[in-house]
């Protein structure tokens, strides 16, 4: 979702990356199929009134696409809606006790399954801005009482969107539980997410399994097992849009590991596969990769190979889709890390006071994800020290990342 218009977002990549309008007409033509080098004067004609926004709608299908991929970034993520996607209504304390009633009665029907999915659905687009602690007791309540329904009489098909429901929620509460730095409870709901989905053959369920496996991983350093938890997600499904995160994790993997040109596999390959899918439903719930958050995963790629310029790049497009038009946070954690990618770029331009500034930012927020936090904030604060480190600040910020992941606890009055 582009809570920018394209033809801005059009000219701030160009003159991140230090392109003339003739520079970026160039680009663009290598990328573009349909173009040849004898095109450029009224290819050039065209960018500039692109960039003044001086057209009808947009650009034709396959100027969007060259335009995607030169810049490195998903169609929708520069082409999506426009502005932020209304989220799905949370269900009134009259609709909530209905749910529930329907829920403990005898048996099931079509109306109180549609309930209960727009109640899951809620819960999923929650989980990026509501505060973790309440989001996960209401998951796993929700979720005890979708379990209680296993043993009612039922048609097989109404079992098998009761099992889909549970195992969606029971995602949800290893992600949670996981953000709250309790590995063994979410790796417990991740197992019973996994055993759900094998029930009824829900591949797409599997696969976020294993996305999970992945992102387990890689906040652990253990590079590796984020390649090996991605191919067997890959091996479930390749259909789902999970397959993009999947191909991300991998990316985000062979950063870590000084690998350029497999990240830049990876990512073309989950730019690929985001491409070919429709737009989602609910570009907000946690398990619909909407195409903005693509540009997260190459921000986080860039920001980790040390290519500042597309680290930037993202990171402005990131801070444009986290932010409603009024000024509304819609995504703090990926917001989060936008700071912190703007701290490394600005520590390694020799400006560390900015850095240190823009990094304290990054750790503001009240909605995190402790283990993905202490992860990039520790390579932020490892930057930092490196090179600067002689900066009270620079220092202060490492004890800062030092103190959240060995909070001191309170032993209470003496």
């Amino acid at each position: 979702m582009a809570s920018q218009e394209w033809w801005q977002r059009l000219r701030r990549d160009r003159e991140t990356r230090g392109f003339s309008q003739a520079q970026a007409v160039r680009e663009f033509i290598v990328h573009a199929d349909h173009h040849v080098p004898d095109d450029f004067e009224s290819v050039l004609t065209a960018w500039k009134r692109w960039e003044r926004g001086a057209i009808k709608g947009v650009p034709a299908k396959e100027n969007q696409q060259a335009i995607a991929a030169m810049f490195g970034t998903a169609v929708d993520a520069y082409f999506g809606p426009s502005g932020p996607v209304a989220a799905p209504p949370h269900l009134s304390d009259d609709e909530t006790l209905e749910l529930v009633q329907r829920l403990r009665a005898s048996s099931v029907d079509p109306a109180t399954l549609e309930l209960a999915q727009v109640m899951t659905d809620r819960l999923c687009t929650d989980y990026a801005s509501r505060p973790g602690e309440e989001v996960l007791d209401e998951a796993q309540r929700w979720l005890a009482e979708i379990a209680a329904l296993k043993d009612k009489p039922m048609r097989y098909q109404q079992l098998g969107e009761i099992y889909a429901l549970a195992g969606w929620l029971s995602l949800l509460v290893a992600c949670l539980h996981y953000d709250q730095g309790d590995e063994r409870s979410a790796e417990k709901a991740r197992a019973g997410a996994i055993m759900l989905a094998k029930e009824i053959g829900h591949r797409e369920i599997l696969g976020w399994a294993q996305e999970i496996r992945a992102w387990m991983a890689l906040t652990r350093g253990d590079y590796y097992g984020v390649l090996e938890a991605a191919k067997v997600g890959l091996r479930e499904t390749r259909e789902h849009s999970v397959a993009v995160q999947l191909e991300a994790q991998s990316a985000k993997a062979w950063a870590r590991l000084g690998r350029r040109r497999e990240v830049e596999l990876a990512l073309d390959r989950g730019r690929d596969l985001l491409d070919r899918m429709d737009y989602p439903t609910n570009p907000r719930n946690h398990f619909q990769v909407d195409p903005a958050k693509f540009d997260f995963y190459a921000m986080d790629c860039y920001r980790a190979v040390g290519d500042d310029a597309l680290a930037m790049a993202m990171a402005d497009a990131v801070t444009a889709t986290s932010t409603s038009p009024g000024g509304e946070v819609i995504s703090p954690m990926r917001l989060s890390e936008a700071e912190l990618t703007r701290a490394t770029v600005l520590a390694r331009n020799g400006e560390v006071d900015q850095a240190t500034s823009a990094a304290e930012a990054g750790l503001a927020g009240d909605r995190r994800s402790l283990p993905s936090l202490l992860m990039v904030g520790s390579e932020v604060a490892d930057e930092l020290v490196r090179l600067h480190p002689h900066s009270e600040s620079a220092v202060d910020f490492g004890r800062h990342i030092y103190l959240l992941g060995h909070p001191v606890k309170d032993s209470g009055p003496h």
